[in-house]
């Protein structure tokens, strides 16, 4: 395992090229298990376009939302039993894209079929694998048994449409050091204890671990609201991300000197990236926790909170987006609180180098 200690010397590769390091050979979360249904849903995910339903017996399918005649789009079409029918002149094809009708022929030629791709429901969303469906591994999606525990309440899951490259959702969220200035009104923290930042990131093989402890801090407005401090608390929060775009973020707060975890809150807060096209990206927030698991309104609050958090987020990751669209060529400057996703950037570069390569 390596731990890195010091500011890195290696620039952060330019995010602003023709390619956005988009790995295919992994699960992405499509949609909302209840989004799937009898209607065609079309979502781009990894630059293709592709259409999802679901059987007469509710298995889901996705294929790619392209009719192979005349490129029609197969989700202005419709269900006819277990079939998907093209808006435009009636081919249609079965949940494994085999096309199965054509209204003025009988014979059906190969090229008349088209693209499927594995799906997976799990915590009540649909799953979709972007690689050659022979390699799919149902057991590759990432384990988060605290979506299944019954001591965590884990009622939020939150979709948020950002127009920005995933590769930044991704940095944002390896550099925790950003919440005390662009979420200092909602779970932010006096941003003078970052003068002696104890940051640690380890790397081990594909996995980037940033943890981050500060002790006797003040807690954040919404965090006061949520666990009732009345003094200081020491806040502990962890950023564990593995490839392609999943980030397990721990976010606890425990009263200042306690000796144990006693009267303390924890999140498990699990950041699931889908890029849509290079510039843009669907991004998957689900939020458990292990505190008032059954207060309702507690669960309605939390929910809103998140949602003020991630706007700010989204708000500035837009914005950077918009900088890089006009400063084509710029290279990054590097701080040592980069550590974390300058070794994200160079797995990914290396997985994405090996993926081409594969073909």
């Amino acid at each position: 395992m390596l731990v890195l200690t010091g500011a890195e010397r290696e620039h952060p590769r330019s995010t602003d090229g023709g390619r956005a390091l988009i790995l295919k050979h992994y699960w992405y979360i499509a949609a909302r298990a209840d989004e799937v249904g009898r209607a065609p849903l079309a979502r781009t995910i990894c630059g293709e376009p592709l259409v999802f339903f679901r059987t007469e017996a509710g298995r889901p399918a996705a294929l790619r939302n392209v009719c192979s005649h005349r490129r029609a789009p197969l989700d202005k079409g419709k269900l006819v039993g277990d079939f998907i029918q093209c808006p435009y002149h009636g081919l249609r094809f079965d949940g494994a894209g085999r096309c199965v009708f054509i209204p003025s022929q009988d014979t059906i030629p190969d090229q008349a079929h088209i693209a499927a791709f594995p799906v997976e429901e799990r915590w009540g969303l649909v799953w979709v694998w972007m690689g050659p469906a022979a390699s799919a591994d149902r057991a590759a999606i990432p384990a988060r048994p605290w979506r299944q525990d019954p001591t965590w309440n884990a009622a939020s899951t939150h979709y948020y449409y950002v127009k920005a490259a995933h590769l930044l959702m991704t940095d944002n969220l390896l550099d925790l050091g950003h919440v005390a200035f662009i979420h200092a009104d909602t779970i932010g923290f006096d941003a003078g204890v970052m003068r002696k930042d104890p940051l640690e990131t380890e790397v081990a093989g594909e996995r980037v671990r940033n943890t981050r402890i500060l002790e006797g801090i003040e807690p954040a407005p919404v965090v006061k609201s949520w666990g009732g401090f009345t003094g200081t608390v020491d806040r502990v929060s962890i950023s564990d991300w593995t490839p392609p775009c999943y980030t397990a973020i721990q976010f606890a707060n425990r009263p200042s000197g306690a000796n144990s975890e006693a009267g303390g809150i924890e999140f498990r807060i699990d950041h699931f990236i889908t890029p849509e096209t290079e510039a843009t990206h669907h991004y998957w927030v689900l939020v458990s926790r292990n505190f008032r698991i059954g207060d309702a309104e507690l669960t309605r609050r939390i929910h809103a909170d998140n949602d003020r958090v991630a706007a700010q987020d989204i708000d500035i990751v837009e914005a950077q987006q918009r900088m890089i669209a006009l400063s084509p060529g710029y290279v990054d400057m590097p701080i040592k609180q980069d550590k974390g996703l300058m070794a994200a950037h160079r797995i990914l570069e290396r997985l994405w180098r090996a993926e081409q390569s594969a073909g």
